[in-house]
C-alpha cells in the first residue's frame, strides 16, 4: 500500500449496536483507556470502550485553519461552546488553562510523542502509596510492556538534519556545559520506516511534516489508535465513539456498575438539554475510568453528587505538570518551527520533523527531584501560522526581552521581519523562531470541582511561583544568547493574572494509602469514602491518578501505571492476560476474537463504510403516563396522570440504514435508539435495548388509516424489563387534524419477563392483541410534540450515504413517501375515486366452523317470497336477525370482519335465523316498488316460520334500521305475532332524521331523482364503467358534507351517504369491509324511500297514506309490553339519537320502565355498531346481555326460573 492510497478501516461500531451489559467497560481511549481495553480483551473478557470523540484515522485529521476551527470546543464553568466531539478541547480555568484532545486515541492523537520515564527519585516521594514505592519491579514491567507496544525511537541520525533540533543543541551549548551535556535526542513514538507494528497495524515512515499537534496524516504517529486500540479490537473489544460519559452508579441490587452516557450524535445536538437529562446507560461488572485527567475527575465528581461514595480528596492535588510555554523570536539561527501541513516536503527549505526530537534534560543533575525539569523544542501547527506571526510581532514589542546586539545584527533582524511580513511565516523572523516546551514541578495544589455541572480548574498562583519565574529566565537566557527576543506565553503576563496553559493535566484522583490521603489505592480502585474500603470493580487508570508533577512528559509513566493496574485487576480475579504479540498484520475483516456470531444481528450496517442511502432523525415527545388507568381509554389515563403529575418523556433517534426499506410497503421499518424518562417506571432513564420504528403501516382495522409504530424493549438500571408500544394514528381529515395525528403518540407499557425476547415485528396495538398478550400492562399514556420541538426535529433529518447522489436519493425517497402519504389523508376529496371493480377479491377472515345452514323459501301475505336461513348453534333463542334497507343477511354473517354477530351468537349457543326479505339485493323482489307497510308482511312470515320450525311460542328478534321500523309496524298492528324479545337498532317508532338527511328531504332530492331524472331506484353500487349520469353523481359526491374525519375515496361509500347518510364512523371499520360493501349492498326502490320520508316528516311511523295506524297508545300498551332493547350509535347521522330515545320514553311512559333498555354506544355511528372492529366488545355484549337476562320469558327457555342477571330496567343513557 502506498502513502497516496493511505486507508484505514473504521473499527468502531454504531452506538445502536451496544449491548446492555459487558464484563468490562473502559471509558476513554487515551493511553490508560487503550491499555485497559487491550489487556482486558486479551484476558478473554467481553469489553466495550466508550470514547467521547469521533473516530478519525490518518488522512482525516485537519490541517488548515478552517478545518481546525470546526474541531475546536471550549469549556468553562459558564458555558460550553463548539462541537462537543471536536478534536481540540480547551478548558478555561482560574490561572490554569488546559488543552486536551477528543477523539478515538485521546490526547495521544495530538501530543508530542515523547516517551521518557520518570526520574527514579519521583517514585520515592511520600505522595505515593507504600505498595508503589516498594514495588519498582511492577513499574518497570509496565514501562517495558508500553515500550513493546508503542515502540519509541530517537530521530534517526541518517535522516535529514532538522534546523529546530540543531538550534536547540546550539542553545544548550550557549547556556553552558551543564546544559549541553544534558542535551540528547529524545525517544518518540514516531515511525521512521514503513513496517507492520507490534499490534499488526501497517505504518509508514514519517514525512517530517511536524503536524503532530493537529494529527499526523502520514500514518507515522504511534498514537494509541495505531497499537493498543486496534489490538483491543482484534481481541474482541467493541468500540463506541461519540459517547460522553456523565456519571457512574453502583446498583445495590446487582452489585454491578451503571455507566450513564450521552450519545453525541449530530442528529441529537438540537435536543442537547433533553439528551443530557435522559442519558443512555450500559452495565458492567468492572469499569476502567480513563477519560483523561479532566474527564475522569468530572465523571467522578458528578457521580459523587449523584450519590456514589468516594473520597473527599476527589478533585484535589491537581497539577499542570509544571508546563511552561515560551518562544525565542527572530533568532540568528534558522529554526523552521512551523509545521509544513499539506506542503510537499520537497518544496520546503528543510524538513520540519516531528514536533519534539530533542531535550535538555535537567532532572538528573538537580539536587532535589522537585528542581528537575526538561526543555524541549516544539512545532507550531501550520493552521496557526498566520496568527502565530501576529502574536510574535506584537509580543516582541509588548512583552519581549530583546537581545543586546550590534547595528548590523539589528539590521539583519529587521530584514527578517520584513521578509516574514511579505513572504509569509515560512520565511524571515518567523522561520527563525524557536518554540520552547518545559515540563517541571509545580506544587500540586490545584483543585477541580463542578460548577453549573461543568468542570472548573482552580490553580491560583501557579504561574507566580519562583520555579516558573526561574525557568522563564532560563528560556530568556537561551534566547538572548542566540540573538533573539524572548516572548513568554501571552497568558503569563500581569494583565492576564500570570496564567499558564498545560497540555499535561494530571492528578485529582490521586493514589493514596486510604481515602483520607487519596482517591484510589495502588491498584487503581476507587476508595469508598475516606476509608480503605474500595469499589472492587471501579478502577481509574489515566493521568488523574498521578499525585505529583513528574517534571517530564507524563504519558509514558501513565502507560506504566495503567499496565500495572491491569495486571493487578486480572490477578485479583484469576484472569490471564495474553501478552504475546500477534506477529502478523491485522485482518480487519476477521479479528482474532469476535463475539458477533453469538449475537442476534440487530442492525444491518456495513462496518467499514458509510451507510448506503439511509435516513435518520431525532425526536422528543413529552406527556403523561398513568399506572392507574390500564384500559384503552388513553385520554382518561392522561387526565389521571396529569392529576398525579406522572410524566413521561423520550428522546429517540430513528435510523433507517436504507431509505427504500423504510418506505417499502412490506416493511416500513427502521431501528430506534434512545432513552425514556418516566419516574413511575424507574428513577433513572430507561434504555432502549431494541427498538423498531415503522412508518405509515396500512391500518387494516381502520379505514384509510396508517400507523406510525414505536415498538421498544426497555431496560431499567435495576434490571427490570419493559415493552413500550406506541402508535400515531393518521387518518383522513383536515390539515390541523393531520398535525395532531402526527404529534400525538398513544403509549402502552408492559412488563417483560427476564428471559423474554419478543419479536419486534409484532407491531399492532389493538385490544385483541392485548387480550392475547400474556404480559402485564403497567400503564398507558399520551405523549405529544410541541410546534417548537417539531421545528427542531425537522433540522435533525439527515441523509447518509457513500456519496452525494445516494444521500440526495435517500432524502427524496423519504420526503416523497412522507409527503405523498400525508397529502392522501388531507386532500382526499381531490384524489381519484375508488371503485369496487378496481379492488382485488378480499381474503376472508378465518372463522370457526358454523353449523350446517338450512334454507326455506317463505311467502308473505301479498305473495312476495323471501329466503329464511338457519344456523342451529344451540338451545338458546331462537333469534331472527332482520337486516336494513338494500342489504342482505350477509350484514350479520359477513366474513370480512374478525367476528360477525352471527358467529358471536353461535359461540353463545343460540339458534339463529336470518332472512333476506324483499329489500335484499339477493331477492328478485328488490327491483319492485314496496312500501314499509308491505315490508312488514315479510317479517310476519319469517317470524311465523321460525315458530313453526322450532315449536316455540315466542321468539327473539334483532332488527336494524328499516328492518327495525317495519318490525315495530308489524308488531303494533298485530301482523307479527309471537315475538317475546326485541332489539331495535338505530331507530324504532320515531324516525327522526339526522341533520343532513333532514336537509336532503327538504331539498326534495328524492322527487328530483324520480320525476326529473325519471329513476325508479337508487343503487349505491357503482363501477368505473358506469353510465354518464352515475359518473356525474359520483364526481359531485366528492363534496358531500360528511362528519369530521369521515372523508374517503370510495364511490360506493359516497353514494350510500347520499342515499342514507354516512353509515359509520370510518375509524371503526376495517379496510376489507369498507372496500367490499358491494358484496351485500344493493338497490333501493324509491317508494320505500318515499314512505320513509312520510314518516320522517312527522317523526312517527305512519302508513303510506300518512295515517297513524301503528303507534297508537293502545297498540303500544297491548302489543309492546315485553322486553325491548334499543341500541343507538352516539355518532349516528342517519337517524338522530332522539329517534330511539323518544321511543324509549314512550314505552316507559305507557308501560312502565321494567321491560325496556336503551344503550347509547359511544363513538359509534350506524352500521359500525355491527361491523366495527371492536363491536364484539362494545355492542354485541349489550345485545347478548338483553337476550340472556330475558330468555326465561321467551323461546326455548320460556317458563324456566330466571337466572341471576343484572337489573333489566337499567339504561346507560
Amino acid at each position: 500500500m502506498s502513502k497516496e492510497k493511505l486507508e484505514y478501516p473504521h473499527i468502531s461500531l454504531p452506538v445502536p449496536q451496544m449491548k446492555p451489559v459487558y464484563d468490562v467497560v473502559v471509558i476513554g481511549s487515551g493511553y490508560g483507556g487503550a491499555i485497559a481495553a487491550s489487556r482486558m480483551s486479551r484476558a478473554g473478557k467481553r469489553v466495550a470502550l466508550l470514547e467521547r470523540g469521533k473516530e478519525k484515522w490518518p488522512g482525516e485529521y485537519p490541517s488548515k485553519l478552517r478545518e481546525c476551527l470546526k474541531e475546536v470546543q471550549f469549556s468553562s464553568p459558564k458555558r460550553q461552546m463548539g462541537n462537543k466531539t471536536g478534536m481540540f478541547r480547551f478548558h478555561d480555568g482560574s490561572s490554569q488553562d488546559a488543552l486536551v484532545a477528543c477523539g478515538l486515541g485521546g490526547t495521544s492523537l495530538i501530543n508530542a510523542n515523547v516517551a521518557l520515564e520518570a526520574d527514579d527519585r519521583v517514585w520515592d516521594m511520600s505522595v505515593w502509596p507504600d505498595e508503589i514505592k516498594n514495588d519498582r519491579e511492577s513499574i518497570k514491567r509496565g514501562y517495558d510492556r508500553a515500550r513493546e507496544m508503542l515502540e519509541p525511537s530517537e530521530y534517526p541520525s541518517h535522516y535529514p538534519e532538522l534546523p529546530k533540533l540543531k538550534t536547540l543543541e546550539e542553545q544548550a551549548k550557549l547556556l553552558g556545559e551543564e546544559y549541553h551535556k544534558n542535551f540528547y535526542r529524545v525517544p518518540i513514538t514516531v515511525t521512521f520506516e514503513d513496517r507492520i507494528n507490534a499490534a499488526g497495524v501497517q505504518q509508514y515512515a514519517s514525512t517530517l511534516t511536524g503536524n503532530d499537534c493537529t494529527g499526523v496524516n502520514d500514518g507515522s504517529k504511534n498514537s494509541t489508535l495505531m497499537n493498543y486500540i486496534p489490538d483491543a479490537w482484534n481481541h474482541g473489544c467493541e468500540i463506541f465513539c461519540e459517547c460522553d460519559v456523565l456519571r457512574i452508579k453502583k446498583c445495590e441490587k446487582t452489585g454491578r456498575y451503571i455507566i450513564f452516557y450521552e450519545w453525541l450524535d449530530d442528529n441529537r445536538t438540537n435536543f442537547a438539554k433533553e439528551s443530557r437529562n435522559a442519558p443512555f446507560f450500559v452495565i458492567a461488572e468492572v469499569i476502567f475510568l480513563a477519560a483523561g485527567t479532566l474527564g475522569t475527575n468530572e465523571i467522578l465528581l458528578r457521580s459523587s453528587a449523584y450519590g456514589l461514595k468516594v473520597s473527599d480528596r476527589l478533585g484535589k492535588g491537581f497539577s499542570g505538570n509544571g508546563d511552561i510555554l515560551g518562544f525565542g523570536y527572530n533568532l540568528d539561527h534558522f529554526v523552521n518551527g512551523i509545521g509544513s501541513g499539506n506542503i510537499d516536503p520537497a518544496n520546503m527549505k528543510a524538513p520540519v520533523g516531528p514536533c519534539i526530537t530533542g531535550v535538555i534534560d535537567m532532572r538528573r543533575d538537580a539536587e532535589n527531584v522537585l528542581q528537575g525539569y526538561v526543555i524541549e523544542e516544539g512545532v507550531v501547527p501550520p493552521a496557526m501560522g498566520k496568527s502565530f506571526q501576529v502574536v510574535l510581532k506584537s509580543g516582541s514589542t509588548a512583552i519581549g526581552s530583546k537581545p543586546d546586539i550590534t547595528y548590523s545584527e539589528s539590521a539583519s533582524r529587521k530584514w527578517r521581519q520584513v521578509k516574514s511580513a511579505f513572504g509569509g511565516y515560512y520565511t524571515g523572523a518567523t522561520s527563525h523562531t524557536q518554540t520552547y516546551l518545559v515540563m517541571s514541578h509545580d506544587d500540586n495544589t490545584g483543585q477541580l470541582e463542578l460548577v453549573n455541572d461543568r468542570l472548573k480548574i482552580e490553580n491560583k498562583g501557579v504561574g507566580a511561583s519562583d520555579t516558573v519565574k526561574k525557568l522563564n529566565k532560563v528560556l530568556e537566557e537561551a534566547t538572548l544568547k542566540a540573538k533573539g527576543t524572548y516572548i513568554p506565553s501571552p497568558l503569563w503576563t500581569k494583565p492576564l493574572g500570570r496564567g499558564l496553559v498545560t497540555v499535561h493535566p494530571i492528578g485529582g484522583c490521586n493514589m493514596g494509602k486510604d481515602g483520607k490521603f487519596g482517591v484510589i489505592n495502588h491498584k487503581g480502585q476507587v476508595f469508598i469514602g475516606n476509608s480503605k474500603d474500595v469499589h472492587e470493580g471501579l478502577y481509574v487508570c489515566d493521568g488523574a491518578i498521578i499525585p505529583t508533577a513528574l517534571g517530564v512528559n507524563p504519558f509514558f509513566t501513565i502507560c506504566a501505571l495503567a499496565e500495572r493496574i491491569c495486571e493487578y485487576a486480572a490477578k485479583d480475579r484469576d484472569w490471564s492476560i495474553n501478552y504475546g504479540l500477534i506477529g502478523r498484520q491485522i485482518d480487519y475483516n476477521r479479528p482474532l476474537v469476535s463475539y458477533e456470531q453469538n449475537e442476534p444481528d440487530l442492525i444491518k450496517r456495513p462496518r467499514n463504510h458509510e451507510l448506503e442511502g439511509g435516513i435518520s432523525f431525532t425526536e422528543v415527545m413529552k406527556g403523561y403516563f398513568s399506572t392507574e388507568i390500564l384500559s384503552t381509554d388513553y385520554v382518561t389515563a392522561e387526565l389521571q396522570a396529569k392529576s398525579a403529575d406522572s410524566t413521561m418523556q423520550f428522546l429517540l433517534t430513528v435510523i433507517a440504514y436504507n431509505a427504500d426499506t423504510l418506505v417499502d410497503m412490506d416493511d416500513h421499518s427502521a431501528i430506534i435508539i434512545g432513552t425514556i424518562s418516566c419516574r413511575a417506571l424507574s428513577p433513572d432513564p430507561l434504555l432502549v435495548t431494541r427498538g423498531k420504528f415503522r412508518l405509515f403501516i396500512p391500518e387494516t382495522d381502520k379505514v384509510d388509516s396508517n400507523r406510525m409504530m414505536y415498538n421498544l424493549n426497555l431496560k431499567a438500571t435495576d434490571g427490570t424489563k419493559y415493552r413500550f408500544k406506541g402508535y400515531k394514528l393518521v387518518k383522513n381529515g383536515k390539515m390541523r387534524e393531520a398535525w395532531k395525528q402526527t404529534t400525538n403518540l398513544y403509549v402502552t407499557v408492559y412488563l417483560r419477563g427476564d428471559e423474554e425476547e419478543e419479536d419486534l415485528d409484532e407491531v399492532n396495538v389493538t385490544q385483541e392483541d392485548e387480550e392475547e398478550d400474556l404480559r402485564k400492562i403497567v400503564g398507558r399514556g399520551i405523549l405529544q410534540m410541541s410546534p417548537f420541538e417539531f421545528m427542531k426535529q425537522l433540522t435533525t433529518f439527515k441523509a447518509t450515504g457513500s456519496n452525494d447522489l445516494s444521500k440526495i436519493k435517500a432524502m427524496i425517497t423519504f420526503d416523497d413517501f412522507f409527503v405523498s402519504t400525508m397529502l392522501k389523508h388531507v386532500f382526499v376529496r381531490f384524489l381519484p375515486l375508488e371503485y369496487p371493480d378496481q379492488k382485488p377479491v378480499p381474503k376472508a377472515f378465518h372463522h370457526k366452523c358454523r353449523p350446517n345452514k338450512s334454507v326455506w323459501e317463505i311467502t308473505a301475505e301479498d305473495g312476495v317470497k323471501s329466503l329464511l336461513f338457519r344456523y342451529q348453534g344451540g338451545r338458546k333463542g331462537p333469534i331472527l336477525l332482520v337486516h336494513g334497507a338494500a342489504m342482505s343477511h350477509e350484514m350479520w354473517s359477513t366474513n370480512l370482519i374478525k367476528k360477525s354477530f352471527l358467529d358471536y351468537l353461535l359461540e353463545h349457543r343460540y339458534d339463529v335465523f336470518l332472512v333476506d326479505y324483499r329489500l335484499s339485493p339477493t331477492n328478485p323482489a328488490c327491483k319492485n316498488q314496496a312500501t314499509l307497510d308491505d315490508i312488514r308482511l315479510d317479517h310476519a312470515a319469517a317470524v311465523k316460520k321460525v315458530r313453526e320450525v322450532t315449536g316455540v311460542e315466542t321468539i327473539g328478534v334483532i332488527a336494524h334500521c328499516v328492518g327495525s321500523i317495519t318490525t315495530f309496524m308489524g308488531l303494533l298492528d298485530g301482523k307479527i305475532e309471537g315475538v317475546g324479545c326485541l332489539i331495535g337498532s338505530q331507530v324504532a317508532m320515531h324516525p327522526i332524521l339526522g341533520f343532513w338527511n333532514n336537509v336532503k328531504m327538504h331539498l326534495k332530492l328524492l322527487p328530483f331523482w324520480k320525476h326529473v331524472l325519471r329513476q325508479t331506484e337508487f343503487d349505491v353500487r357503482t363501477s368505473s364503467n358506469t353510465n354518464i349520469l352515475n359518473k356525474v353523481v359520483d364526481q359531485l359526491l366528492r363534496f358531500y358534507p360528511v362528519p369530521k374525519s369521515q372523508t374517503c375515496r370510495s364511490a360506493l361509500c359516497h353514494r350510500a351517504s347520499l342515499c342514507y347518510g354516512t353509515l359509520y364512523q370510518h375509524e371503526n371499520l376495517n379496510q376489507k369491509i369498507h372496500d367490499n360493501q358491494h358484496t351485500f349492498f344493493g338497490t333501493i326502490n324509491l317508494t320505500t324511500m318515499q314512505h320513509l320520508h312520510v314518516a320522517a316528516r312527522k317523526k312517527l311511523i305512519l302508513n303510506y297514506q300518512g295515517q297513524n295506524t301503528y303507534a297508537t297508545k293502545e297498540n303500544v300498551r297491548n302489543r309492546l309490553n315485553f322486553p325491548i332493547c334499543l341500541i343507538h350509535g352516539e355518532e349516528n347521522v342517519v337517524f338522530d339519537i332522539m329517534s330511539t330515545k323518544k321511543t324509549y320514553d314512550t314505552l316507559r311512559t305507557i308501560n312502565g320502565e321494567h321491560n325496556y333498555v336503551h344503550h347509547e354506544i359511544d363513538k359509534y355511528g350506524h352500521l359500525d355498531c355491527w361491523w366495527g372492529t371492536n363491536a364484539s366488545k362494545d355492542v354485541f355484549t349489550k345485545a347478548l346481555s338483553h337476550l340472556e337476562e330475558t330468555q326465561h320469558l321467551w323461546g326455548y327457555n320460556a317458563g324456566q326460573p330466571k337466572k341471576d342477571y343484572r337489573d333489566s330496567s337499567s339504561s346507560d343513557d
